[in-house]
């Protein structure tokens, strides 16, 4: 578990002392670094941050971080329900918490998908209660996803079914043509805990190979070689895995029906 020093160390826009001077009169500015003692408080523990980058230099620190968290009453057998917390003090984004998944055997952190609601505080008459209330939603929705995780780790695929899969998630990542690797790099597990055919397995390995990349491949316009990028953007970090979570709750549902 982060201490403060440590997480300011590594993301030093969470600790502003002041707002960007652009934001407006009405903006209430509260440091993200309070923030995270508030809802240290009630329990949820910093264990990762990390914070965007920035192209205009007057942005630089004030730009968007997200920092995850888990509580001690979330913790599974192999996994552990998080609180994920995004913000900015440059006007591009309000308090934001959403609900997400950490995967102690590959240290993938997941985001839940649109089936459950992201909550957004905004910094006009911010109130303290309203990040609590917001971080108790998380542990409400806490028994909904480990039942969904329980269903997926019990849901098998079939070749055809997980090639489908891949196939769905490559083109949340590339236009089909351009795309310069093959549905199957996506299905390579990283570790034999991953050689499994069920459905939380099979969405472990694609997000692991989608989010850290290193995938070997080859320009399709260029035949250059390549590999591929891993995906540091918190806007595109958080896209990504919400498209995919709602790609497999939708698989889900098809192999239940």
């Amino acid at each position: 578990m982060l201490q403060n020093q440590e997480i300011l160390n590594i993301a030093p826009s969470i600790g502003a002392l002041h707002p960007h001077e652009e934001v407006s009169d009405k903006y209430t500015f509260i440091p993200t670094i309070e923030v995270v003692d508030i809802l240290r408080k009630e329990g949820w523990m910093p264990t990762r941050v990390t914070e965007a980058g920035f192209r205009k230099p007057d942005n630089k620190g004030f730009q968007k971080h997200m920092i995850r968290f888990q509580h001690p009453d979330l913790i599974l057998k192999n996994e552990a329900i998080e609180a994920i917390l995004i913000n900015s003090h440059n006007r591009s984004c309000a308090y934001k918490l959403m609900t997400g998944v950490y995967r102690f055997i590959c240290m993938n952190g997941m985001i839940l998908g649109d089936t459950f609601d992201s909550i957004s505080i905004k910094h006009i008459n911010f109130d303290q209660q309203d990040v609590i209330e917001a971080s108790y939603k998380v542990l409400e929705t806490a028994p909904v996803v480990a039942k969904s995780l329980e269903e997926m780790k019990a849901t098998h695929l079939q070749e055809a079914e997980r090639e489908a899969y891949a196939k769905s998630a490559l083109q949340l990542v590339y236009d089909e043509e351009e795309a310069p690797i093959d549905t199957w790099q996506l299905l390579l597990s990283r570790r034999t805990q991953d050689c499994e055919s069920d459905l939380w397995t099979t969405f472990n390995t694609v997000q692991e190979n989608i989010i850290k990349g290193g995938l070997r491949g080859r320009n399709r316009k260029t035949g250059k070689r390549i590999k591929t990028r891993p995906v540091k953007a918190i806007d595109r970090n958080v896209k990504l895995n919400r498209a995919l979570w709602t790609l497999t709750e939708e698989m889900k549902k098809l192999k239940r029906k």
